[in-house]
C-alpha cells in the first residue's frame, strides 16, 4: 500500500475510481429501476427530448463548419459513432492500469518519480489509452448500428414524414415523431398560419427547420385524408 500513497499515482487512481464508481452505479440502477424504467423513459422523452435535441442540433448546425477538423479527430476515436461510455471507460481503464504498472516498475528500480518522469509516464499511458480507444471503438462500431455516422442533424430530416406525438399540433405548439433511418426522434413543430389544427396520430411532412427557434415548419401529409380537429389561428 505504500506504493499507492504517492502523488504521482493520483491521476491513475482517480481514473480507475471513476470507472469503478460508474459500474457500481450501473449495478445499483439495474436493481433499483427494473420495474419503473420503461414508464420513466417514455415520460422523459416526451417531456424534454424535443428541447434537448433542438438545442444540441441548433448548436451543431451553427458551428459545424468551423469545427470540421475537430469533428474528424473525434470521429477517429469513435466519438459520435459509438456510445460515449465505450470511449471514456476504455481510455480511463487502459491509461489507469498502464500508468500504475509503469510507475510500479520505475518505483522498484529508482525508488520514485520526479516531475519529468511523471509527465513522460502520463503521456505514454494516455497514448496507449487512445490506441485502445481506437481499437475498441472500431469493434463497438461493428456491433452497434450507427450507419457510419452520428445522430442525424435536424436539417437532414426536412422532407421526411412524421406522426403528431403531442395531443394537438397547431401554429404555436406541437411535437412530431419522425424516423431518421436508424432511430426515432421527437422534434418540435409548428403549422403554417391558416392550417387546420391536427390531432395526435396525424401524418405530416417536415418542410423546413428553423434553427433559430428550434422547430420545424410542417404540413399535413398529402397521402392521408383530413385529420384536422379545428382551424389554426
Amino acid at each position: 500500500m505504500s506504493f499507492f500513497n504517492h502523488w504521482w499515482n493520483l491521476p491513475y487512481l482517480i481514473m480507475l475510481g471513476l470507472v469503478a464508481a460508474f459500474f457500481l452505479l450501473q449495478i445499483i440502477g439495474l436493481i433499483g429501476d427494473a420495474g419503473d424504467h420503461d414508464v420513466d423513459h417514455d415520460h422523459d422523452v416526451d417531456a424534454g427530448g424535443g428541447d434537448a435535441d433542438a438545442d444540441a442540433d441548433a448548436d451543431a448546425d451553427h458551428g459545424g463548419g468551423g469545427h470540421a477538423g475537430m469533428s474528424e479527430v473525434l470521429a477517429f476515436f469513435g466519438i459520435g459513432r459509438v456510445p460515449f461510455m465505450v470511449v471514456w471507460v476504455t481510455l480511463f481503464l487502459f491509461t489507469g492500469f498502464v500508468g500504475l504498472f509503469t510507475n510500479r516498475v520505475v518505483y522498484a528500480n529508482r525508488g520514485g518519480l520526479g516531475a519529468g518522469a511523471f509527465l513522460l509516464v502520463l503521456l505514454g499511458a494516455l497514448l496507449i489509452g487512445l490506441v485502445a480507444v481506437r481499437l475498441f471503438a472500431r469493434l463497438a462500431a461493428k456491433l452497434v448500428d450507427v450507419g457510419g455516422k452520428g445522430s442525424t442533424s435536424k436539417h437532414e430530416l426536412a422532407g421526411k414524414q412524421g406522426v403528431v406525438a403531442s395531443a394537438t399540433l397547431d401554429t404555436s405548439f406541437g411535437e412530431v415523431r419522425v424516423h431518421d433511418g436508424t432511430s426515432e426522434q421527437i422534434v418540435h413543430a409548428r403549422l403554417g398560419k391558416g392550417e387546420a389544427v391536427l390531432s395526435r396520430g396525424a401524418r405530416v411532412v417536415l418542410i423546413e427547420y428553423d434553427a433559430e427557434k428550434g422547430y420545424f415548419w410542417v404540413t399535413v401529409s398529402p397521402e392521408v385524408g383530413d385529420t384536422a380537429v379545428g382551424t389554426g389561428s
